[in-house]
This record gives C-alpha cells, sequence and structure tokens, in this order.
C-alpha cells in the first residue's frame, strides 16, 4: 500500500466569467518511508497540491488515495 498515489488529479478554478487550471499532474506515487520534497515555481500548484492531500480542496478531478484510502 503506497502513502499517496495520485493519478491524473485536475484542480481548476473559476474567477468571474474565466476559469483557470491550477494543476494538472498524470501520477505520482510515494511509499510509506521515502523522502519526497515539493519544489517550484511561484503558481505552480504546489500548495494547491497539499490542499488536495490534507482534505481542503474539494473541487478536483482524479484519483488520490492517502494510505489506501480515497
Amino acid at each position: 500500500m503506497s502513502a499517496v498515489d495520485i493519478h491524473e488529479l485536475t484542480v481548476s478554478f473559476k474567477r468571474g466569467l474565466h476559469s483557470f487550471t491550477a494543476l494538472r499532474m498524470g501520477a505520482l506515487k510515494i511509499e510509506p518511508g521515502e523522502c519526497f520534497g515539493l519544489i517550484g515555481a511561484s503558481g505552480s500548484g504546489k500548495s494547491t497540491l497539499l490542499r488536495v492531500l490534507a482534505g481542503l480542496q474539494r473541487d478536483w478531478q482524479g484519483s488520490v488515495e492517502l494510505l489506501g484510502s480515497r
């Protein structure tokens, strides 16, 4: 069982009449005991990914499992 298992994750936001994709990932798997770093430019989706993993971001598409739970 993976600690984190993500497939085809997409997070989009609407601002007024416009929508934009804040995060789009194909796959990410982190095994228990592995070290993981998250780096990237401002606006690249780092905080958005952490919000999804923490359960704070509800509006997303794809598959996210934490320790076997969706």
